[in-house]
């Protein structure tokens, strides 16, 4: 994760890189402008799971978080199913080697527990925007 830019805006959070399991992606962007679009950019809930058990008997979670991550110079090669809740099992993230992926350095995807499913390439993952989340529970 060390190639992330601003990947310790969470890591000082988390302590490491979340997995992003169970994490809602709230809004996503698209857009082809600018000099290094095509680019997205997802809006996510993250937050971290407690092994602590809460009075309704759940497992206690804290560190909730807005984080907007901005993916630049995308291939998108799939997207599908956003919808009312858009949960993630995780936010895979795989290296490439740039020459072969036409500048390229990572393969991201979005897996889907349930809701929106992605997958691309792209040339720079960015943390931008990371600040307590309002609407947790």
């Amino acid at each position: 994760m060390a190639k992330i830019e601003n990947a310790t805006a969470l890591i000082s959070i988390f302590g490491k890189w979340p997995s992003f399991h169970d994490a809602e992606v709230l809004r996503v962007v698209l857009d082809r402008s600018g000099p290094e679009g095509p680019w997205l950019e997802a809006m996510i809930h993250v937050f971290e799971m407690t092994s602590d058990i809460d009075s309704k008997g759940f497992y206690a979670m804290k560190n909730h978080l807005l984080v907007t991550l901005r993916f630049t110079e995308i291939s998108l090669q799939q997207i599908q199913c956003f919808n009312e809740q858009n949960v993630l099992s995780s936010l895979e993230v795989a290296e490439l080697d740039p020459d072969a992926h036409e500048g390229r350095h990572f393969h991201v995807r979005l897996a889907s527990l349930y809701g929106v499913d992605a997958q691309f390439e792209c040339k720079r993952i960015i943390v931008g925007n990371v600040q307590p989340y309002e609407g947790a529970v």
